[in-house]
């Protein structure tokens, strides 16, 4: 029998992303998740990356129930920045596929499967548990369905 790389995809919906770009040494990252985890808004995604120039961007994804109150709370911490960039997008869903530990191509074969199906990966990162892909949400059914297809999952 030959072993799966992935053993099951969890699906989570009804999100909404927001890009955060920052310049470097103000701190804005660390004051949004501070005043996001005091106001009980929980981040379901975050990707921070970190560029040689210092400048900071992050894609959080949020219940979007919560958008309007993030983005207000973002607003007040943009007022008080210099040159804090927020780009809010609507009706993405997180992929979290789990696979064996001991298989590292499944990111590849995931990056490539929504490549030839012309589905955008909005971004993506991995854990110990699972690798996590951002989504269009209009485009989950058949990302499901080519990700259940192309891994042998039923």
């Amino acid at each position: 029998m030959e072993e799966r790389l992935i053993s099951g995809i969890l699906q989570r919906i009804n999100l909404s992303a927001l890009l955060i770009s920052s310049p470097p040494g103000n701190g804005d990252l660390g004051r949004i998740f501070q005043r996001l985890a005091q106001n009980r808004i929980n981040i379901e995604f975050v990707n921070k990356i970190s560029l040689p120039s210092g400048h900071a961007s992050a894609l959080l994804c949020v219940d979007s129930k919560d958008i309007y109150s993030t983005l207000a709370h973002l607003e007040e911490i943009k007022r008080a920045s210099s040159g804090m960039d927020i780009s809010p997008l609507a009706g993405v869903a997180i992929l979290s596929l789990f696979p064996h530990r001991e298989h590292p191509i499944v990111s590849g074969i995931i990056t490539q499967t929504f490549f030839s199906a012309h589905i955008p990966l909005l971004a993506m990162a991995s854990s110990l548990s699972a690798i996590s892909c951002v989504i269009h949400e209009d485009r989950l059914s058949e990302a499901l369905s080519l990700l259940s297809k192309t891994f042998g999952l039923s």
